[in-house]
């Protein structure tokens, strides 16, 4: 009698052609479905695969997550319908190359009716504008497949209360189908806090009928999200296929608002409103929690008008979220460092010591001998004959400073022979360097070394000593990293760059040059960064410079154009493109835009870089910096609260942040 009550239920899933019912649109996870599902425009988590998969795109680390659903819980015949999902997403190369997705989802009546649906999505970046406009794209490609039980109910068909009537035509055919499936997906995302959403399901419109042909409706989704801070609207469009055939138009209105704290993890509470065609209300709420890298998300929808006797749909989810540091998080961490070091007194970039701890000037006349013997590599000499010059006299903070430096080259490197492969004359410049108290660049050219050379204890320890002398990191690429050491330092360049951080891009470019002058990439990149901030002389000369260097045809061809760019915008004539054959001209230094002050008047900067990143990324950056701060990593921490500050100098909880890791720092204790 059981089944016999919940088979109208599972006739009316069987008759897809006639109410739609087959692989229905029930959204994913319990945080967007507590947003109402009006998720297509903002689609920023894991979920995006069932949202809009280009969303995909923004992730920045992999996610794993897992839900469940109890979908109207409480229906009057008993029947329990359930929704598992299982979801993953990995970013390549950073999200340079895309993410992938993979996703599993599994809805049941009971042990009568079951749906599958696999799919494999991915979602990239296809266009950016200079502004930081983006336009996404993503793709689902889905395998459905939907079976039914057999029952003994099935051989004796009823027709009101005229039963005998021989077997049911839909029950007693066959008990399983499969097809392929398509969704695509668009995101479009605005310079600042809006972003446009697109996604269209069931592309392929696949025949899913298990008695005869029913092909699934194609539906649109089309949404406008606002994200500010830690609050998000959204507003979504619905287009389905009614049973009729006509088009059924669903709003849906949503809110989205995040509580974070520093020691609790952070809080989050949504809701949404939704109207449509034929009496269709719905009205949803949802919490979050979120603690370092687990989140749990609840999910309650109740349709208002539509379905009767129920206690709503309950959802519940939990995720993962990985990862290694990206590109930006090691950037900032060098940012609170500079910053570190100036509130300390220390200056900027590669200067970094107190004028009492600055090694002496080696070009000092008094130094001659010494000098001479650093020249010639002999550092063991070097030392004592410096030692031997200072021992009948108190000597200078300076000079003991020089001496402790020529100790530690000395300990690892007592003669230093002439250089011959590549890492040998990066690890002889970053000595030098060292020595002549250009620090910067002394960790620079040892990092460089380093990376030519990974296994060599020695070089690796001498570097280790080197850091801890000047308190500046050098970069160290971990054993199979997939980039060169140049190649890390663009990775690094592009990061900053998205971020409008320019000063950082060209000290970075800077480093570049230093450790291969000649490097075509860099100085196409110098150009780009100068002609973004309105500098358009200094474009031309970066890219006059990279001209001759450049080999590939369709790249020259765009260095002439960029020229060109350049040269209308300073409304001056052209200048002679240079021979292809032509010798490379000498190497000049990379300049450095100097700050700005009222003393010396520049040309403004676009609007476009006025903040030093997008607003959208400031949750992520508060999230990351919790992270950092649950286990301890203080400075990591305060970078990520520091860059906040960078976007939007007045927000109070970054500030209320730091001041708290001021207060809980061992430093402070």
């Amino acid at each position: 009698m059981k089944n016999i009550a919940r088979l109208p239920a599972l006739i009316a899933l069987m008759s897809a052609g006639a109410a739609n019912a087959a692989f229905e649109d029930l959204g994913g996870g319990a945080r967007a479905p507590g947003m109402g599902n009006a998720f297509t425009s903002l689609a920023d988590d894991a979920y995006a695969v069932y949202y809009n998969p280009s969303g995909l795109a923004q992730l920045e680390r992999p996610q794993f997550s897992a839900a469940y659903s109890k979908l109207y819980a409480g229906l009057s015949d008993g029947s329990d319908l359930g929704l598992s999902q299982f979801v993953y997403a990995h970013p390549l190369k950073g999200g340079k190359r895309g993410t992938l997705g993979v996703s599993l989802q599994r809805f049941a009546l009971s042990d009568l009716y079951s749906e599958q649906t696999f799919a494999l999505s991915y979602g990239r970046s296809v266009w950016m504008r200079d502004s930081g406009a983006k336009l996404l794209a993503g793709v689902n490609a889905k395998y459905l497949s939907h079976s039914f039980s057999r029952l003994p109910e099935a051989d004796n068909a009823c027709n009101l209360q005229n039963c005998n009537r021989g077997a049911d035509p839909v029950l007693s055919g066959s008990n399983s189908k499969s097809a392929m499936d398509a969704d695509i997906g668009f995101l479009y995302r605005f310079p600042r806090r809006f972003q446009l959403g697109l996604a269209i399901r069931h592309a392929m419109r696949p025949d899913v009928g298990f008695s005869g042909p029913d092909k699934l409706p194609m539906n649109l989704r089309s949404g406008l999200a606002y994200k500010s801070l830690w609050m998000s609207l959204s507003g979504e469009l619905r287009m389905d296929t009614a049973a009729d055939g006509s088009r059924d138009q669903d709003f849906i209105m949503a809110a989205e608002r995040y509580f974070p704290t520093l020691d609790y993890g952070q809080f989050g509470l949504r809701g949404s409103l939704g109207l449509g065609a034929r009496s269709w209300r719905q009205i949803t709420t949802g919490l979050s929690y979120r603690i370092n890298k687990i989140q749990f998300d609840y999910g309650f929808m109740m349709p208002l008008g539509t379905v009767k006797g129920t206690a709503g749909t309950h959802r519940l989810a939990v995720t993962f979220h990985f990862g290694a540091p990206t590109a930006e998080d090691e950037i900032s961490q060098e940012l609170i460092e500079r910053a570190k070091l100036i509130k300390e007194g220390r200056g900027l970039y590669g200067y970094e010591f107190l004028e009492v701890l600055k090694p002496h000037d080696l070009s000092d006349q008094k130094l001659a001998h010494v000098r001479q013997l650093i020249a010639e590599g002999h550092f063991r000499k070097a030392h004592l004959a410096l030692t031997d010059m200072t021992k009948d006299s108190p000597p200078l903070e300076s000079l003991v400073a020089l001496t402790n430096r020529l100790d530690v080259v000395a300990s690892y490197y007592p003669d230093f022979q002439t250089p011959v492969d590549i890492w040998e004359m990066e690890l002889s410049s970053a000595i030098y360097h060292f020595l002549y108290g250009r620090d910067r660049a002394a960790t620079l050219h040892g990092g460089y070394s380093l990376s030519l050379n990974a296994t060599n204890a020695k070089l690796d320890h001498f570097l280790a000593k080197v850091e801890a002398a000047t308190e500046i990191s050098a970069l160290r690429l971990p054993a199979g990293h997939p980039r060169t050491f140049v190649e890390e330092l663009l990775y690094k360049v592009e990061a900053a760059n998205n971020r409008r951080d320019f000063s950082m891009v060209m000290q970075l470019l800077k480093d570049i040059r230093d450790v291969e002058p000649n490097n075509v990439t860099a100085l196409e990149r110098v150009g780009s960064v100068y002609f973004v901030i309105g500098k358009n002389e200094e474009a031309v000369s970066a890219w006059m410079r990279a001209l001759p260097l450049e080999t590939k045809p369709h790249e020259i061809e765009s260095l002439k154009e960029y020229i060109r760019q350049a040269q209308e915008r300073i409304g001056k004539p052209q200048i002679p493109m240079p021979a292809m054959d032509a010798a490379p001209k000498a190497e000049v230094e990379v300049p450095v835009p100097a700050p700005r002050t009222k003393a010396r008047p520049q040309q403004p900067a676009p609007k476009t870089i006025k903040r030093a990143g997008d607003p959208r990324d400031i949750s992520a950056l508060y999230q990351k910096g919790v992270e950092h701060y649950a286990r301890g990593e203080y400075l990591q921490a305060t970078a990520m609260f520091l860059r906040i500050l960078q976007i939007d100098p007045a927000n109070a909880q970054a500030r209320k942040a730091l001041d708290r890791i001021e207060q809980r720092s061992p430093k402070s204790r």
